[in-house]
């Protein structure tokens, strides 16, 4: 399999008027309301990027972040963090099962949420040892990124729950 993989040192990353990111890559044209994806986003976030057009067409693939300008991985950085909101838990203060759902109410480091998902077994995926990800019923994703670094209560609440 072959890939597209750009050079950082040609490639031009900017900000169009429309606050979307635009990549210029010289000879091959310019990618519109660019989308930037983690191949492997759980074990290599900053390596493997993937950057698909407004319309969903392959621009091409950035090896790693570390080797773009500042500024360009700022941008792409940006964008990544748009699209990959991952709050991390912090305590559980509650986990309620009402009518086959779970009703979680979580700090995070975005602040405290309640959060409902489906079974526990369709919706807490142990990503690593101790490492566990939550999807709640609209998608959104949660992190408990080390299950002994949480409070006894809530590591209680969760293995109770598991």
């Amino acid at each position: 399999m072959d890939f597209n993989y750009l050079d950082p040192t040609t490639t031009i990353f900017e900000t169009a008027p429309d606050g979307t990111l635009r990549v210029t890559v010289p000879g091959d044209g310019c990618g519109l309301r660019v989308e930037s994806l983690r191949a492997f986003p759980l074990s290599h976030p900053e390596e493997y990027i993937v950057l698909r057009d407004g319309s969903g067409t392959e621009i091409g693939l950035i090896r790693s972040l570390k080797e773009l300008p500042p500024m360009a991985a700022k941008l792409v950085r940006e964008q990544i963090e748009r699209r990959y909101f991952l709050p991390q838990v912090t305590e559980i203060y509650n986990i309620a099962e009402r009518f086959g759902s779970s009703v979680w109410d979580l700090q995070t480091d975005r602040g405290r949420c309640e959060v409902t998902t489906r079974q526990m077994n369709e919706s807490v995926f142990e990503i690593d040892p101790g490492r566990f990800l939550i999807t709640d019923v609209e998608g959104n994703r949660y992190e408990v990124k080390d299950l002994n670094a949480l409070d006894d209560v809530s590591r209680a609440r969760f293995l109770g729950k598991y």
